[in-house]
């Protein structure tokens, strides 16, 4: 801890997936060796993983399901056919009034608060405990900057957008900004409930950005800052948590370390929970290349275990730190956590996104040459053979993911997040 830093009790509010959670876990064990007193303010489904952090926990609605899906947002809108307006507040203002209670009790006697982005609440809760709040964002797209404006929605207009350039994309944005003023209505009500000065921000526009300090949480080389980027916004690198004890089981231990290195195939904490045809497209791709391969398929997918060979194994879960180094390629949908930590092991990879930023993150990681991507439409043996053919045999990749990985080394990310706290409670 820093010698004009005292130890001060840091709320730490975040909502979401696992992939949400892991790295303000990774902050909290890092405060926590500082001599802070963090508390991290999530789900209750949650509560076993944070007690394994050793850091204290408290309790936030709503709660969450082990197997919840997420599906995409305009994906949700043409499945249940409802108003883009109900399908945001259910997504990104979930049991709002509920969340503000919560955390305004978990606040009682904090000294600070860092907030991921879906945890709208928290800056209500903030001001009115008179509290300094850090903002967290955990994708480069969520900066929403017209210089490199998000891969979302159809990709025909997304690829526009990005061809166009910020001068055509910026009036496109603020359409978009005036749309959605609506959708913020319950948001600004509980302020005036709560006696708080009105603003014009929007709680997932401009409003998500503490005006003191908002933590890019993710690698620099996915996402160098803009422009029109906030100023107060520093790019920290990817926060990695390691929990304490982790190892693998004996028998992926002798698969992974005694013969040639593997595939690797994986959906990450939320795709997981809707796989479609991936797994048995992917072992299907393994029989037709003859590659030895690992599964992470989750509590699911009984038959593809039981259907493995000594040239595949499937597992439930390992640590991905653990893992990864083993591969020849690894398979995933691109999700942040999922991402940093196959930039980390510096391992080509073919990415097939599966909704909200992934798109976008596969687009950057195929700008820096590591990345193959494949829409999930197109997931078949067939097509996917082709395209990992490709990316075994060609050199370029394997060379951009060992430079890549070496960078990605060096951010420390965990650490500058926390220097960052501390400087801006400072």
């Amino acid at each position: 801890m820093a010698r004009d830093t005292p130890a001060k009790r840091i709320v730490l509010a975040t909502f979401g997936s696992p992939g949400d959670l892991y790295p303000f876990l990774a902050i909290g064990t890092e405060l926590r060796a500082r001599g802070h007193e963090p508390i991290v303010a999530t789900s209750a489904l949650y509560r076993d993983k944070v007690a394994a952090a050793s850091l204290d926990f408290a309790p936030v609605r709503p709660d969450r399901s082990p197997s919840q899906q997420d599906p995409d947002f305009l994906d949700r809108v043409i499945r249940d056919r409802v108003p883009p307006g109900t399908v945001f507040r259910a997504m990104f203002l979930p049991s709002l009034r509920d969340s503000l209670e919560d955390l305004l009790d978990a606040m009682e006697g904090a000294d600070a608060v860092v907030t991921h982005t879906l945890a709208s609440a928290a800056r209500l809760a903030a001001e009115a405990r008179g509290l300094p709040w850090v903002s967290a964002v955990m994708q480069p797209m969520g900066y929403l900057s017209a210089y490199e404006p998000p891969l979302i929605g159809p990709r025909a207009i997304s690829w526009t957008l990005r061809s166009l350039g910020p001068a055509s994309t910026r009036p496109v944005l603020k359409l978009a900004r005036r749309l959605t003023e609506s959708w913020a209505t319950e948001w600004r009500d509980l302020r005036a409930d709560l006696g708080l000065a009105p603003v014009r921000d929007h709680p997932l526009w401009e409003g998500q950005h503490s005006p003191i300090r908002s933590l890019g949480l993710f690698p620099r080389v996915l996402g160098e800052p803009q422009p029109d980027w906030p100023p107060q916004a520093r790019v920290t690198g990817f926060p990695f948590y390691r929990p304490p004890h982790q190892s693998l089981d004996p028998k992926l231990r002798e698969f992974l370390e005694n013969a040639e290195p593997p595939l690797v195939f994986t959906l990450g904490t939320t795709a997981i929970n809707d796989p479609g045809s991936f797994f048995e497209e992917s072992a299907a791709v393994v029989r037709r290349l003859g590659h030895r391969a690992v599964f992470f398929v989750g509590d699911g997918k009984q038959e593809i275990r039981e259907h493995t060979s000594g040239e595949a194994i499937a597992v439930s879960y390992a640590p991905h730190d653990l893992v990864f180094p083993f591969a020849c390629a690894i398979v995933h949908q691109g999700g942040i956590g999922t991402l940093s930590e196959t930039l980390l092991a510096g391992k080509p990879m073919l990415i097939m996104p599966y909704g909200h930023d992934q798109a976008d993150n596969a687009w950057r990681a195929r700008r820096v040459g590591v990345a193959r991507v494949v829409s999930r439409g197109r997931y078949r043996a067939s097509f996917i053979g082709r395209e990992l053919s490709r990316l075994l045999e060609d050199p370029a990749p394997r060379a951009a993911a060992v430079r890549v990985s070496r960078e990605v080394s060096r951010e420390r990310g965990v650490e500058r997040a926390a220097d960052l706290i501390e400087a801006a409670l400072r």
